[in-house]
């Protein structure tokens, strides 16, 4: 199937362009994988049809598809979207299946073999981690003109919940050319078949599903299968998966050193959260508090080597000191000059130990 049949040529350079979608190729030069950039996760009014497609979609140089991934789909009840919303949901009940917390993995298929993509990557590391998983446990035995999409769990690649076990989960089977997913009973066949566990299916009401908040899982997806085409699919998250997904992704050396200078309660981020944050969080405190103390001591040993019962009121002994301190302590002088004038230097403290800002989050959700 041609990727054509998706979006044209000048529809795709319009989103690269706009910085919508990045095209990235394979080492080898013989496909490219279409994505989606972190530019379009914050720019939704030029979010189109062809964001949605690009979520990790394999083309070869003619153009010819070689995976099809999910479509982007939404959170049940997102006013963005209204075919999300209940009222505009199909009648009949929606197959409901486990939302695994890892990385979306694409099968695809390279001089006879099978490989694992990220929606982004070839060779992302848990590309590579999967590519390997899979050559060394699975025969591959997969539908010809379908894509196995898989999540990818380890234990280094967890955002929020703990799995206890590495592998693949399968979750779909793609149709390249309508797009259509295979029945979730043809689905554990599958699975079967390939020696791969198949994601967790429930029986209950949407409505219920909606309401509930289970400790370490991030919630469900729901999907209502359409012959013929893509089907309609929602995420359903649970409110304290989506609490620890903001905290562990969005908190990096920027936000703790906020809140010390702040003198907010840095002890509020540790609050039911696994236990290596609260670890990271309290060395990051101990790395600014030394920080802090170590230059104000260094300050505070230098003024009193230097005062000496000196007044600083007076002029020509204020333009002394100013001198001294540009010649011997200059790194101190903002610091030195606050205290010979009796006011406060905290705030000077703290901007001379600001992290860099591209120091990362405690976890990266990228992939």
């Amino acid at each position: 199937m041609q990727m054509e049949r998706l979006f044209s040529a000048a529809e795709l350079n319009a989103q690269v362009t706009d910085g919508m979608v990045k095209i990235s190729p394979h080492p080898g030069g013989a496909l490219r994988i279409l994505n989606y950039t972190k530019r379009a996760q914050y720019t939704p009014e030029l979010w189109n049809h062809v964001t949605d497609q690009c979520r990790g979609l394999i083309v070869d140089g003619e153009d010819e598809i070689v995976a099809r991934p999910f479509a982007k789909f939404w959170n049940l009840n997102d006013p963005r979207h209204p075919e999300t919303l209940t009222e505009n949901l199909p009648a009949y009940a929606p197959v409901l299946t486990r939302k695994v917390d890892g990385s979306l993995g694409i099968g695809y298929r390279l001089g006879g073999l099978w490989y694992v993509a990220t929606r982004g990557s070839f060779v992302s590391e848990q590309a590579e981690w999967a590519s390997a998983w899979l050559a060394a446990n699975s025969p591959s035995i997969w539908p010809e003109g379908w894509t196995p999409l898989f999540e990818i769990v380890y234990p280094e690649n967890q955002i929020v919940v703990r799995y206890g076990f590495s592998g693949l989960v399968l979750l779909a089977l793609v149709h390249i050319e309508t797009g259509e997913e295979a029945a979730y009973a043809d689905l554990v066949e599958h699975g079967a078949r390939n020696g791969i566990a198949v994601v967790e299916m429930f029986d209950r009401p949407l409505e219920q599903a909606a309401i509930e908040d289970v400790a370490n899982e991030e919630g469900y997806v729901a999907t209502w299968a359409r012959a013929g085409t893509p089907p309609l699919r929602c995420k359903i998250k649970y409110g304290n998966y989506v609490r620890l997904h903001r905290l562990l992704t969005g908190t990096n050396a920027a936000t703790v050193w906020e809140m010390l200078r702040d003198g907010l309660d840095v002890a509020a981020l540790t609050t039911d959260v696994p236990d290596e944050f609260r670890v990271w969080i309290d060395a990051m405190v101990a790395r600014f508090i030394e920080g802090f103390h170590k230059i104000e001591e260094a300050a505070r040993g230098a003024m009193g080597a230097y005062s000496g019962g000196r007044d600083f009121k007076d002029v020509e002994q204020k333009k002394e000191f100013a001198l001294w301190v540009q010649k011997v302590h200059k790194e101190l002088a903002p610091i030195l000059f606050a205290m010979s004038n009796g006011k406060s230097y905290d705030g000077i403290i703290w901007k001379m130990i600001r992290p860099r800002g591209d120091e990362p989050s405690y976890k990266c959700d990228d992939e």
